[in-house]
């Protein structure tokens, strides 16, 4: 992105030139911005090496062009006899090509710029809220942050766990054996699939639908059970999960006897301790850990920190590495 000067000055153009335009222009001047989107997310994910950041990069390029086709059809029917126009106005996102990735500092770049960019696009579409001439476009504008703000999040995330990752010196192919801790389903879903790029064997135990867990893990292997009251097939009820804990630390044994590195996730302990209570899960996860460091495997958990007290919370960090 251009300097701070330099943006603000970019984002008074572009406000400028739509601030009188009618829905149906601003409409077609979105269609236009989330089919560019796509296209350069799309790029970058063909630049890329790193799992994680590929994955990324294919999510955002996907959903913009989920963006765009609902922006497309929501113009068609408003106007089912026209086309989307072009308005004369600059892009809300303007980004360079990265044509290759080659260390961490690459990725944080990149990453940096499309928050930014991501960001810029969300701030202009508000100011273009507020001084909209009419209610309709007012609102479009303000629907249009929202899906910007979006974006923004998903590529912050993946850079705060780069920068964690980074600053703790973890590489997740070369990851300890041991107990780790995550706060956020979606940053431990980007780790797994760069932990994958090495010689782990994965089992998941989430809470999650398995289909909508896997579709950032396509094409790889990922033996799920879904922890869930319902009766469905590969399922366990949360109150079985104490039962489960020594096939899991069988699978240890086995895939270390097999020279690979067995991996155990568990999602979402705060739902695992209000089922059980606290000291059932913890039994359950601190055996985990021990297994996994017994057996050159790892244990990778998601918690929130206010699902637990101060004191618990504490227990969990003093057995499990946070990583982010």
């Amino acid at each position: 992105m251009e300097n701070n000067n330099g943006a603000t000055e970019l984002m008074k153009d572009i406000v400028r030139a739509l601030r009188d335009k009618s829905p149906k222009e601003l409409l077609s001047y979105a269609i236009f911005n989330e089919k560019e989107e796509a296209k350069y997310y799309a790029r970058l994910a063909e630049s890329v090496d790193k799992a994680s950041i590929r994955a990324l990069f294919l999510r955002m390029s996907e959903e913009s062009r989920g963006h765009h086709d609902w922006l497309y059809g929501l113009f068609k029917k408003l106007y089912p006899d026209e086309e989307p126009v072009k308005v004369e106005a600059p892009p809300v996102e303007v980004a360079p090509f990265y044509p290759k990735f080659e260390s961490v500092e690459d990725y944080v770049s990149a990453l940096e710029y499309c928050m930014e960019s991501e960001l810029f696009a969300r701030k202009t579409y508000e100011l273009l809220a507020r001084v909209a001439e009419d209610e309709d476009t007012r609102t479009f504008a303000l629907n249009l942050a929202a899906i910007e703000d979006e974006h923004y999040w998903a590529i912050r995330k993946m850079y705060e766990l780069i920068i964690s990752l980074e600053d703790k010196n973890i590489v997740p192919t070369e990851l300890d054996p041991g107990g780790y801790l995550f706060t956020d389903d979606l940053k431990a879903k980007y780790f797994l699939l760069d932990l994958l790029e090495g010689d782990a064997v994965l089992i998941v135990v989430i809470r999650e639908k398995p289909e909508k867990f896997l579709e950032m893990f396509e094409g790889r292997k990922v033996d799920i059970i879904w922890m869930t009251k319902t009766d469905v097939d590969r399922s366990i009820r949360p109150e079985a999960l104490p039962a489960l804990k020594n096939r899991l630390c069988q699978f240890f044994r086995r895939t270390s006897e097999n020279g690979k590195h067995g991996t155990v996730f568990i999602q979402n302990l705060g739902y695992v301790a209000l089922e059980l209570g606290f000291k059932s899960m913890v039994d359950v996860v601190f055996y985990l850990k021990d297994c996994a460091l017994l057996y050159n495997g790892h244990l990778l958990v998601t918690a929130v920190r206010d699902a637990f007290e101060p004191r618990e919370w504490a227990l969990l960090t003093s057995e499990l590495r946070e990583v982010s």
